[in-house]
This record gives C-alpha cells, sequence and structure tokens, in this order.
C-alpha cells in the first residue's frame, strides 16, 4: 500500500485536480458544484497493481492547524507529496509556501524524504504568455530549490481546461513510487529512433502514462492535438468494446498522421497502447507496413509490462 497526500491551502484546486484525474471523460460538468473538502476525503485505486490511498487535504486554515499539531498522525507513511499552488493568487504565494515550509520541517525532523511534485495550478492556456503569472512562478520555483538537497521536488503547471497537463503531473509523480518504469520510455524511444515514428505511449485504463516516448522537437500543439485523438479514440473503443482501433487525421499545419490504439490484458489490468507515425501520402502501402513494423514490437513492450507490475 502506498499513500498519496494532495495538500495545498484552501482553493488552490486538489479537489477538482483529483475529480479530473479519476472521470476524465466529462469531469468539466462537475467543476461547478465542488465543494470545499471537510478535513481528509480519502479514496483507494490501483496503478500497476499497487494498492494506492489517494488522500485530499481539506486546505482551509482550521483543518491547516490541525494537520500541524500532531503532523504524525496524519502525514506519517506518506510516500508522495502532491502540492498544489494557486497560479493566479499570487496574494497567497508567501501563505501557500510557509504552510510547504512546516509540512517539510516535519518530514526533516522524522527523517524521512518522499518526493514533492508542486503544481502550479490554474495555469490556464490563455495565461501561458502571461509575463506577471510567469514571473511569479519563476520566482515561487526559485525559493523552493532551498529543498532540493534533502528532497526530489518536482515542478509541473498544469489546468483543469488542459486535461493532459494535469494527467502528466500526476503520471510523473506517481512513476517516483516505481523503479522500472523508466525501461518502458527508453524501449519506446529506442522503438521510435528504429521506425521514425511521430510517438508511442502506454496507458493504464484510467489514462495515466505508464511510459511514452516523442519524436524530437514536437511542439505543445501537436502533443495536444495527439491526446486529443488518443482521448476520442479511446471513448470510442470502449463503447463499441474493440481491442484495436485504426485512426486517421491530421495536424494544423496539413501533415497527415496515422496510428492505432491497442488494449493490452494482464489478468485483471489493462493497458492502451498508442502508437503514431506521419503518413506517406502518395503510398500509404509504406504507412501500413511501417504499423505492422511496429506491432511486431509487442511482445518486447508486453514482456517489459510483465517486470513491472510482478
Amino acid at each position: 500500500m502506498r499513500k498519496i497526500a494532495f495538500l495545498g491551502l484552501d482553493n488552490a484546486g486538489k479537489t477538482s485536480i483529483i475529480r479530473a484525474i479519476t472521470k476524465r471523460f466529462g469531469f468539466e460538468e462537475e467543476l461547478a458544484g465542488i465543494m470545499p473538502t471537510k478535513r481528509i476525503a480519502r479514496d483507494h485505486f490501483k496503478f500497476l497493481g499497487l494498492e494506492i490511498t489517494r488522500q485530499d487535504f481539506g486546505g482551509q486554515a482550521q483543518y491547516r492547524q490541525d494537520y500541524l499539531k500532531n503532523p504524525g498522525k496524519f502525514l506519517a507513511g506518506t510516500d508522495l507529496v502532491i502540492y498544489v499552488i494557486d497560479a493566479q493568487d499570487h496574494k497567497r504565494y508567501s501563505e501557500s509556501l510557509d504552510y510547504l515550509d512546516q509540512i517539510i520541517i516535519f518530514f526533516k525532523e522524522e527523517q524521512l524524504n518522499p518526493p514533492i511534485a508542486i503544481l502550479f495550478h490554474k495555469f490556464d492556456p490563455l495565461l501561458i504568455d502571461d509575463k506577471e503569472i510567469n514571473k511569479n512562478i519563476l520566482t515561487m520555483k526559485q525559493a523552493l530549490t532551498r529543498y532540493n538537497q534533502a528532497f526530489d521536488i518536482f515542478f509541473f503547471e498544469t489546468s483543469v481546461y488542459d486535461l493532459k497537463s494535469i494527467m502528466d503531473a500526476f503520471s510523473i509523480a506517481l512513476s517516483m513510487l516505481f523503479d522500472k518504469m523508466e525501461m518502458v520510455s527508453n524501449l519506446f524511444a529506442e522503438i521510435s529512433r528504429n521506425y521514425n515514428c511521430i510517438m508511442i505511449a502506454l496507458f493504464d485504463s484510467r489514462g495515466l502514462t505508464v511510459g511514452e516516448y516523442y519524436r524530437p522537437h514536437i511542439s505543445i500543439e501537436t502533443k495536444l492535438k495527439i491526446y486529443d485523438v488518443y482521448i476520442e479514440v479511446q471513448k470510442r473503443i470502449i463503447a463499441e468494446n474493440r481491442k484495436l482501433y485504426e485512426f486517421s487525421d491530421k495536424f494544423d499545419d496539413g501533415t497527415r498522421f496515422s496510428g492505432v490504439v491497442e488494449v493490452l490484458k494482464f489478468g485483471t489490468l489493462e493497458f492502451y497502447l498508442l502508437f503514431i507515425v506521419e503518413e506517406d501520402e502518395k503510398d500509404l502501402a509504406k504507412t501500413i507496413e511501417l504499423l505492422d513494423k511496429i506491432e511486431s514490437a509487442k511482445p518486447q513492450m508486453e514482456n517489459l509490462i510483465y517486470q513491472i507490475i510482478q
């Protein structure tokens, strides 16, 4: 059993992040009705066969005081911290930093060093080029580097209006609990180089990334397009109860691509393997041949998954 603690001030967006991760399809409709978390909300899930308890710590001042009065009761045994900061609320940056300070003091005193993923949340797509917000976030990151010697700290910018940003942050954070996760991405990198793929990725049934590799210098817009296509394809696979789905589409620059999503099952565990290549518009047979060659590497991927989940 592993324990993940979602911590941060009230209104930082912890619960909306968890709702997005848990539901994915249609979670946006529920955002307006989300109420502040009272004390600690707990749920359980499995990732790669590992039992995980997820704790959403209410961020109101009275609850934070309770946690910090008896941190051993609430924080002992934490394997991963996901600390959420409202990127738009720079007036509370100092308050959020003080809260994180006290949490880290406890871990230091107990000689615990769980990895810490810090999410600058509500960093909505329209704000990506906002110089003031980017400057504020950079200032916070610089202030937090003082913890680097004692803890593995990772930074992410996330938004409920960019589901991939949330899924990527949570997937990378979860990978810190597994020693062999990097092996998947390394294998995908080798396959991608051999066959000049645009990307290869492996997701679990909830859309959490087990491993992925993109062709170098792929733009953010292209990655988001690929993820949107994957989400739509997965919906169809579920609705039609299919094990394999082939598709073709084009990027904003007009470049066409072909891809395959295949369902892989290991006992009760289910995964989605996605690979995408650029189409040869003059000779589509070459595109089909390339997809078949990538498919032939599937046994290697399956063997690696077995190693991770055992």
